[in-house]
């Protein structure tokens, strides 16, 4: 009783943080005027706010899911390890995140653009700016952390493979035997005889895990240059040119910049229904439209509609518009642009599969010749542990106790 009250405690604490941070930041902002600025004391204390709120809210999705009864029963019903867990969490606040991002951008659309295309000013702008600058380098973290769960999820079956002589049939898939080599190591085998050591097993990204270290912070995202590159580019610049660097502009044009995260819920959701086993569902079909439709209305289609209005405000010619535009605002421009363009190819690709699929037609082979022996260590996926006879089931409860205490971020 004092453990489960304890546990209440820290959830109920946390979902205060999260709700007062939010509070106090709103708070802050109602003696403003409608085109005063954020001086720097305030934004510093907004970002303050932030990295608090979004902590918090983590914390709060975290402890809910892994330490409540009603947050067991839903993970015992789509089978979620601890590191699906806070990969739903991360997508939850993505979402969260990217709500009140089109929330700010729409009060200061409607406010500013009505005015004043280029000079209206709305201290909305800049205070979320601030504000959610925060998410963008929390989420660095977080998605390391994320990443680490993974892993030590599979180093955990690997461990319990190895030491329990698994094998995996005639599927084609290379197990761990529980024999040990002369380092201590397990041995996997493959038909042929071929063996690899544990440390040759690969990550979701393609990097090698040992099971002696954790990969670091610095070697995750030195092997996610586009994601990193986007995530310091607007958490830093974006807040720099909205806050300094506008050149005199008001804040229409940025609120389209913010307008931009409608598509995140979906995107974010998509991933939820994934890790949950829901690939074959009508929502998940569903949610997918939405996701390419506003991915592809705000992320691609805006940018080139922004332009036209300023051609219209500047009596320029479209292309002349666009050219007369100081070469600082062009490179960004082409920095913010350039990933949705290959995010959306990617979305659209994926969209193709799922909506138009094409039957698997093996490659041909030569008269006698036999398909390649597979030399690399494969690990079952969770369907294949689901069907060796509850062996899932008791992994998901070994890697619950050892990975119960390890919710914080920080």
């Amino acid at each position: 009783d004092i453990k489960q009250r304890r546990k209440k405690m820290k959830i109920l604490i946390s979902l205060a943080c999260s709700i007062g941070s939010m509070g106090i930041a709103w708070g802050s902002l109602l003696s403003l005027n409608i085109s005063d600025r954020i001086s720097l004391q305030r934004g510093v204390f907004l970002s303050s706010l932030g990295f608090v709120y979004f902590v918090s809210l983590t914390d709060f999705f975290n402890r809910f899911l892994l330490e409540t009864a009603k947050g067991l029963e839903w993970r015992k019903k789509y089978h979620l390890m601890v590191s699906d867990v806070m990969d739903i969490t991360n997508k939850l606040v993505s979402a969260v995140q990217a709500s009140l991002s089109c929330l700010a951008g729409f009060l200061v659309c409607k406010s500013s653009c009505n005015r004043s295309f280029l000079h209206a000013s709305h201290f909305a702008s800049e205070a979320y700016a601030w504000f959610g600058a925060a998410y963008f380098f929390y989420d660095l973290w977080s998605m390391y952390k994320v990443h680490i769960h993974k892993v030590l999820d599979k180093l955990k079956m690997v461990k319990d493979q190895a030491g329990n002589g698994l094998k995996n049939g005639n599927n084609g898939h290379q197990v761990f035997d529980g024999r040990r080599n002369g380092n201590g190591n397990g041995v996997c085998r493959a038909d042929g005889g071929v063996e690899c050591r544990e440390k040759e097993i690969h990550d979701d990204y393609g990097n090698e895990i040992s099971l002696e270290a954790r990969p670091s912070f610095w070697h995750y995202i030195s092997r996610q240059p586009l994601m990193v590159g986007h995530h310091i580019f607007i958490g830093s610049f974006g807040l720099c040119v909205i806050a300094y660097l506008r050149g005199g502009l008001g804040d229409c044009i940025f609120s389209f910049i913010f307008l931009m995260e409608a598509s995140t819920p979906f995107v974010s959701l998509r991933s939820i229904l994934s890790t949950m086993g829901m690939k074959s569902t009508n929502l998940y079909m569903i949610n997918g439209i939405f996701m390419l439709v506003t991915f592809f209305i705000f992320r691609i289609l805006m940018l080139p509609f922004v332009f036209y209005w300023y051609s219209l405000t500047v009596n320029l010619p479209f292309i002349r518009a666009v050219a007369s535009l100081p070469r600082g605002c062009k490179i960004s421009i082409c920095i913010l642009f350039l990933p949705q363009i290959y995010w959306f190819y990617l979305i659209l690709r994926g969209a193709i599969k799922v909506f138009f699929p094409q039957k698997m037609i093996p490659p041909k082979r030569n008269r006698g010749e036999f398909p390649k022996k597979p030399t690399n260590c494969v690990i079952s996926t969770d369907n294949e542990a689901k069907n060796q006879d509850g062996k899932f089931e008791e992994n998901f409860r070994i890697l619950d106790n050892d990975k119960q205490k390890s919710l914080t971020l920080m």
